[in-house]
């Protein structure tokens, strides 16, 4: 058995140290980053969408982050996390849009062939948004999610500041 005073003891428990600021670091700085996405997401505005026009969709598009090209649902791929478009065809203020890119709030629920209204902003009818993106509040989530995150990241932070400190007085 060692004993607490010995001089082997010591590197050990600073490398301990070390090792835990850079852990809490690196953890609260991933916590941080994805916060305040969160909360930059929960921002969105489509209040100025007031246009309705009912749309179908044309074309949904699965493109694998690890394959190189897009596929169409059904189609195997690689497995791994999948980006979903979803583009529809409709008719705004006397204009026809079609292959337009879906945005808002869970386009990819739709599948091709699928009605479903759109919200549009009348001064750019060519930029679809579903229409529960319109409605007050409804990206209020992210912002608490974000909000949470920032809050865990910040708890981390301390966490790598209280080892950093530990750390250096340990000398």
């Amino acid at each position: 058995m060692i004993p607490p005073h010995h001089p082997g003891r010591a590197p050990r428990r600073r490398l301990a140290f070390l090792v835990g600021a850079l852990v809490c670091g690196g953890f609260a700085l991933i916590l941080l980053v994805i916060g305040i996405i969160f909360f930059f997401v929960s921002r969105a505005d489509y209040s100025d969408h007031t246009g309705r026009a009912e749309a179908v969709v044309s074309d949904v598009v699965v493109t694998d982050d690890t394959d190189t090209g897009p596929r169409r649902p059904g189609e195997s791929g690689s497995g791994g996390s999948d980006d979903i478009d979803v583009y529809v065809d409709y008719t705004a203020e006397g204009q026809q849009f079609t292959r337009a890119e879906l945005s808002g709030l869970n386009p990819s629920d739709y599948s091709e062939g699928e009605t479903l209204t759109v919200a549009y902003d009348p001064a750019d009818p060519g930029d679809p948004v579903t229409a529960a993106s319109t409605e007050p509040g409804a990206f209020r989530v992210f912002g608490y999610i974000g909000m949470g995150l920032l809050a865990g990241g910040a708890v981390a932070a301390i966490g790598a500041i209280a080892f950093m400190v530990s750390f250096v007085r340990r000398r």
